[in-house]
């Protein structure tokens, strides 16, 4: 079965599009730049891993679909923990209702992306179900995902959906899924106040957050964190692959651009408050650049052969990331002043 009248696009960031999607469906009217927005989407963390690539970091906090739904007070069902078979008939009863679901998983077991990167949490929306149809694979049944980077419904065998569900080789996931009982408020204003200042208090401060951070460090500190932590990539197993992983977090793997800024500058264009908002979208559009400069000397880190030249590459990286790290510290505490 497929949940009826689900209509999909590709888009910039997975739990964006994601939610952009459900927004579509449900008849909210909203971007998917105002879903991130929304959402408080604008973040960062900083990794260091026991694995290849070493090193990670995220333009977006942990909890940017939940606070979405808190932001526009929509009534939602969220759980996570239940073993699969639990889980997944939660799942298949609000899709036989009509509602597609929204889960977070790891993008490795999804067949469709043949990468033997792992990569999590990715969110995406199982939009329908086949337990009888026989997958690519040869096992048996299917599910059909919504996922940002293809314009067209992707058919998952359920046992890759089992796995990707319940990964743990990035971060402990645990069949969490999240589906939409009802309809958001209608002072939209208030929530984009909200939102930016969840964002900014968040960013100065990370453990003034309401919401759990995750492992990590996170807001400004994970920025400032990776910046002293580049000049020692070149002692890491596979610099090259490191420093090519990072510039796809800053430009590629659904990061909008700029990581992440280059889809929070376009909800400050667009949306309207008792505060204007114009002179903070421009200065986001430029971190957002910054943050692409940046991104561009780790590419090059990671194309040269020359030990030397990367480390040089490394250092420069780390300067132009300080330097990021001190705009948007200027930016937070604006963006709260105004908002006060």
């Amino acid at each position: 079965m497929h949940v009826d009248g689900f209509e999909h696009a590709a888009g910039e960031h997975c739990g964006s599009t994601s939610l952009r999607d459900l927004s579509e469906h449900y008849g909210w009217g909203f971007t998917e730049p105002e879903c991130f927005g929304l959402a408080s989407g604008l973040g960062f963390t900083f990794f260091e891993l026991s694995r290849s690539p070493w090193r990670m970091f995220v333009g977006r906090p942990m909890w940017l679909e939940r606070a979405f739904f808190d932001h526009l007070d929509i009534p939602h069902t969220e759980r996570e923990g239940d073993d699969w078979a639990t889980a997944w008939e939660q799942v298949t009863d609000r899709l036989d209702h009509g509602d597609p679901v929204m889960v977070f998983v790891d993008l490795y077991y999804l067949d469709y992306y043949e990468t033997d990167t792992h990569f999590a949490p990715h969110s995406l929306l199982v939009v329908g179900y086949d337990e009888e149809k026989e997958a690519p694979d040869g096992s048996t049944g299917v599910a059909y995902m919504a996922d940002s980077e293809f314009d067209e419904i992707q058919e998952l065998p359920l046992d890759s959906l089992r796995d990707a569900w319940a990964s743990k080789d990035v971060m402990p996931l645990h069949n969490r899924w999240l589906a939409v009982d009802g309809q958001p408020r209608p002072d939209t204003a208030a929530a984009v106040r909200e939102a930016m200042t969840e964002t900014a208090a968040y960013m100065l401060d990370p453990e003034s957050a309401a919401r759990e951070l995750g492992f990590g460090t996170a807001g400004l500190a994970g920025i400032r964190a990776l910046a002293a932590d580049l000049p020692e990539w070149t002692d890491l197993p596979n610099p090259a692959w490191a420093a090519r992983f990072a510039y796809q977090n800053v430009e590629r793997r659904g990061t909008g651009g700029g990581a992440f800024r280059g889809l929070y500058a376009p909800f400050l264009d667009a949306r309207e408050t008792d505060v204007d908002l114009a002179g903070f979208a421009d200065r986001m559009h430029a971190i957002a650049d910054d943050w692409t400069a940046a991104g561009e000397v780790l590419k090059a880190a990671s194309e040269t052969d020359d030990a030397d030249e990367r480390a040089d590459l490394f250092a420069a990286a780390s300067e132009r990331v300080t330097d990021i790290a001190d705009t948007e510290e200027r930016f937070y505490e604006d963006v709260l002043d105004a908002l006060a």
